[in-house]
């Protein structure tokens, strides 16, 4: 009768163990040890895989089969697409540079050949590894039909009326029906699931990461979820990383992008701009340039065509040598623009900016999106505090407010895990999309990182080119434990 217990009470701890070690297995991403002759076991007990590199325009490509659910290690799969071009001095390699080129939804594959020479300093160095993320390009893209090609139609109708909501809501429909269970699975954090996968196959130890804008993002994810395989991080044009996860306590039932104060940045931008353009010798819009923007902009408003000329500046915006072309057009406007006395009303159709399937796919999932009430009301109040592009801002992800598919291995924090190296921050002065203050916020929400200032306007160093920035994160990657400069002038 005892020794009956005794296999009871020793079988239940055994099963008890079982099931605290499966548990442990999902909620933290490790390497698991295989049976003898069986495949080696990555991530979450993942297969790793194996990486059949094959010559492709100049560089090594592979097909990366990894878990469509890391809940389900050895379920179905999807397979990735990726890219390396390897260090060219072999024997002076230091390891594996990943680069993500932001979106989200942009793949990576396609951008580093077009970009891989902003890394000629590192090529020596450094294997340069790009993967077109789950669920963008050639990674088992998203299927929205009829929403197909690069953008998504902004949501039509007034907004905040049913018309409006009913739009939104069409595309998650349509990504639902054509991409079935994948849509539940494609977080940032499942992709850098797959990027440890890659390291893994690779036989690195740990990965250098660079990322651009919704880049950062992902480097971050990774980082904080593999902290001891990360040797060092460079985010360039930085998201605020809290506000874009849940937003800060008490924030969560604000827009993304007013929880990043993007329209306060943006304003700025423009107005700087704007400053610019009414100091020079022959401003098309005079030497009340402000005055003058706000007046176009307001007549727009007023006859329908607002939303084709804010999304005309936020294009110029976004790097300085549309800026003269910019001022050309508002100058062009000004004489039949009446005098609005700063006041520019809330458009009917305010700006609601178009998207990919995949970057609404990623970013729906990623971000805890407040509801329509919600949206509608922050469309109202951002527009009284910033009339020429609150109400855009606020609209931003309005199409996420009844997005179908949540992946519940989203990663929303926290973002402090300690790394081998400070974090080095990138950031324009006037960055009109990810604002210095966001990478400020964002390096004090990582255990340890530095911010470099390039003086500029523009979004990310791809748009806003510095010589020295570009020299500092060399330096940076080359050895993550010097110190970089603290600011940095722009051009080449």
């Amino acid at each position: 009768m005892r020794s009956g217990r005794r296999r009871f009470w020793a079988l239940l701890a055994v099963l008890l163990l079982a099931a605290v070690v499966g548990c442990a297995g999902h909620a933290a991403p490790r390497a698991g040890a295989a049976a003898p002759g069986a495949p080696p076991m990555g991530t979450n007990s993942a297969p790793v895989p194996a990486l059949d590199w094959r010559a492709c325009g100049g560089a090594q490509c592979a097909d990366v089969v990894v878990p469509l659910d890391y809940r389900r290690p050895t379920g179905p799969t999807i397979t990735l697409a990726a890219l390396r071009m390897p260090a060219t001095d072999p024997a002076a390699r230091i390891g594996t540079l990943v680069v993500n080129y932001g979106g989200p939804g942009s793949p990576g594959t396609a951008s580093l050949r077009r970009l891989a020479g902003r890394f000629d300093a590192l090529r020596s160095r450094f294997d340069l590894l790009a993967i077109d993320p789950r669920g963008t390009g050639a990674s088992s893209p998203v299927a929205c039909a009829p929403f197909g090609g690069d953008r998504v139609p902004a949501p039509a109708g007034p907004a905040r009326t049913p018309e409006f909501w009913a739009s939104a809501a069409e595309p998650g429909r349509a990504c639902l029906a054509g991409t079935g269970e994948r849509l539940g699975h494609l977080s940032t954090a499942n992709a850098a699931r797959d990027v440890d996968l890659v390291r893994q196959a690779l036989g690195e130890p740990t990965v250098s990461l660079y990322g651009y804008s919704y880049g950062t993002y992902s480097a971050a994810t990774y980082a904080n979820l593999f902290p001891a395989q990360t040797r060092a991080m460079v985010l360039d044009g930085s998201l605020d990383l809290v506000a874009n996860a849940a937003g800060a306590p008490g924030t969560e039932r604000v827009p993304v992008d007013v929880r990043a104060a993007v329209s306060e940045a943006w304003e700025e931008a423009f107005g700087v701009a704007l400053d610019r353009c009414a100091a020079g010798p022959a401003c098309p819009l005079g030497p009340d340039a402000r005055a003058r923007a706000t007046d176009v902009v307001a007549a727009a408003a007023t006859s329908g065509t607002s939303a084709e000329l804010v999304a005309r500046i936020d294009r110029a915006l976004q790097t300085e040598g549309r800026l003269p072309g910019l001022m050309r057009t508002l100058g062009a406007l000004a004489p039949a623009a009446p005098p609005s006395g700063g006041r520019v009303p809330l458009p009917a159709t305010p700006w609601a900016p178009e998207h990919s399937p995949s970057y609404l796919a990623i970013q729906c999932t990623d971000s805890v999106t407040p509801s329509r009430a919600d949206m509608d009301a922050a469309v109202v109040s951002e527009q009284a505090a910033h009339p020429i592009i609150g109400a855009s801002t606020a609209l931003n992800h309005a199409m996420c407010v009844d997005w179908p598919a949540i992946d519940p291995d989203r990663y929303l924090g926290p973002w402090n895990a300690p790394l081998a190296a400070p974090a080095l921050l990138v950031n324009s002065r006037w960055d009109p999309t990810t604002p210095l203050a966001d990478a400020r916020a964002t390096a004090s929400q990582l255990a340890a990182a530095h911010v470099l200032v390039v003086d500029a306007i523009g979004h990310t160093t791809l748009d806003a080119p510095s010589r020295c920035a570009a020299e500092a994160y060399t330096a940076y990657l080359l050895d993550p434990r010097v110190t970089p400069p603290e600011q940095c002038p722009a051009g080449l």
